[in-house]
């Protein structure tokens, strides 16, 4: 596994790069990340550039060993760029505009805000594409982090030709979304707002449909803004690979990984937490996407098990891993030397210093892992059902609390090894499928599910299975499966027919596997017990 870390050569005079360099090769660190935020610095006025210090920066890294993962900047739009063209800036379900002054202060529907960044991203690309030192770049920084939906002019244009690819006709959209509840049919897709709260004096809020179909228009201009820099990148850097940085679940799951990483070449994330079974999580998840190494593009340094959750993080896939970050910053919204990096501030050694060095030495001769080797055990993850739950007022469920603390947790302390399944394509040469939570029905998911069953596999789903559609409206009728897999042939869906009960509900053989139903509302305890017999 190869070690990185985060370096802000902009924060520092020159002559300071030579000897933070040093310390971190000393380390044992191979590769540093550098220039998401760097936009300002780079182009601080439209047209003009300043690159010198960032060839500098490059060049000098190579004279220490360390090898450059160069960031795209476009997390953080220049003031010049917001001043001239104010619809850059996304807007607030609360109606303000998100305004200049911290960061992702951007509108993915903003042809402005695509020209500038493309354009730098083009320059760059061209620039730095065939240097020697630059071994990949990450695009952008956390999409979805800080603003994960705008409501903006831009967006509200943009997701009515979104709502017209998608349906056709206003009279398909319609019907899909039962709008004859109170007369809210539309005979226009610009008659159809964006899903903001309802101000009123009783709490109102937009129809649910409305809404799922805007997390899913949200999560796709975040994916179409990625490709396309993507695309600019493959003109210049040959083989080089493109990853970015995804953010962890608890913090929104607004966007869609499988759709996100489907056309870049590694799976990138960034983890800050200390605990270990959310380590294994994401390591687990971010192997699983696209079935190969991952990197890690950012670990909190003052991890006090930080040797442990290395080790944690390789044995489960992680090809790279940076840390964040080499130095603490001592200005801006993250500023302060509280939080122990590789270096302090005045740029002494950290404890964990020792501890990346330590590491670094034990596993000096061991090559960057190419190849993964898949888990028996399944657990599905689905964005959308995810979406649906968060948009629910009267079922509200923190679904990635959910997946990761109750039943992902139990397989960890288990000793499991677990691949987070996304689509259904994935489900291939497991013995047991794990499905919680997954409201929204998926003919494909509903037909693999029967042939794995069938064919031997296992499978284990929560009560609320395929109680919606995928326009986010219950279901009248209970999909083919449960009659066929679980032999449930009650004109009932399983929730309604065994209200008040928890842990397990039914079970059933089909062909050669065995199903099990739990209750939504099971403990850890009844998950474990069910999870021992089921992997048994």
């Amino acid at each position: 596994m190869i070690l990185g870390v985060a370096y802000y050569p902009e924060h520092e005079v020159p002559e300071q790069w030579p000897i933070d360099y040093r310390k971190l090769a000393d380390a044992g660190i191979k590769q540093i990340r550098i220039a998401e935020f760097a936009w300002a610095v780079l182009e601080p006025r439209d047209g003009v550039y300043q690159w010198e210090w960032l060839d500098r920066a490059i060049e000098l890294a190579a004279d220490f060993g360390l090898e450059v993962v160069l960031c795209t900047p476009t997390a953080c739009p220049p003031i010049w760029l917001v001043e001239r063209h104010p619809d850059v800036l996304p807007v607030h379900h609360s109606g303000r505009t998100v305004g200049f002054g911290a960061r992702q202060h951007r509108s993915y529907y903003s042809d402005n805000y695509i020209h500038y960044a493309m354009r730098i991203v083009r320059l760059m690309a061209e620039r730095y594409g065939a240097h020697p030192n630059v071994v990949a770049w990450q695009l952008d920084n956390e999409f979805g982090g800080e603003t994960k939906y705008d409501f903006g002019d831009c967006a509200k244009k943009a997701f009515h030709r979104y709502l017209a690819e998608q349906y056709g006709s206003t009279e398909a959209l319609n019907a899909a979304w039962g709008t004859t509840f109170w007369s809210q049919r539309y005979e226009r897709f610009d008659q159809i707002p964006l899903p903001a709260p309802i101000s009123s004096d009783v709490m109102m809020w937009p129809n649910p449909s409305l809404e799922l179909a805007f997390a899913r228009f949200s999560s796709d201009g975040m994916v179409r803004f990625a490709r396309v820099q993507a695309d600019i990148l493959r003109e210049s850097i040959g083989e080089r690979p493109i990853t970015t940085n995804a953010f962890m679940f608890r913090w929104g799951d607004s966007l869609n990984w499988a759709e996100l990483f489907r056309t870049l070449d590694v799976v990138g994330m960034d983890i800050y937490t200390d605990r270990l079974h959310d380590v294994a999580f994401y390591s687990d998840a971010c192997r699983s996407v696209l079935a190969k190494p991952f990197w890690m593009m950012e670990y909190g340094t003052g991890a006090s098990e930080l040797d442990r959750d290395m080790e944690v993080a390789r044995a489960r896939g992680c090809g790279r891993f940076f840390l964040f970050k080499a130095k603490p910053f001592p200005w801006g919204q993250e500023q302060g030397g509280g939080q122990p990096e590789l270096l302090t501030l005045t740029g002494e050694p950290s404890d964990n210093y020792g501890v990346v060095r330590q590491y670094a030495e034990r596993h000096s001769e061991e090559p960057e892992l190419t190849m993964t080797e898949a888990a028996r055990i399944g657990l599905y993850y689905h964005f959308e059902s995810s979406w649906s739950y968060r948009i629910s007022v009267s079922d509200r469920i923190a679904y990635p609390d959910y997946i990761v603390d109750t039943v992902y947790k139990s397989l960890f302390e288990a000793g499991k090894a677990v691949e987070v399944i996304f689509e259904p394509e994935r489900i291939t040469e497991q013995q047991l499928i794990v499905i919680p939570l997954h409201i929204l029905y998926d003919a494909a998911l509903e037909r693999r599910l029967t042939d794995f069953v069938r064919e031997g596999g296992r499978l284990i789903v929560t009560s609320d299975l395929f109680r919606k559609d995928e326009h986010n409206v219950f279901l009248r009728q209970v999909p083919e499966l449960f009659g066929r897999v679980f032999g449930w042939h009650a004109n009932n869906f399983i929730p309604d027919a065994t209200r008040g009960r928890t842990g397990l509900l039914h079970e059933a053989e089909y062909g050669q596997g065995r199903a099990w139903v739990m209750a939504r509302e099971s403990t850890a305890e009844q998950w474990r017990e069910l999870l021992a017999e089921a992997c048994g």
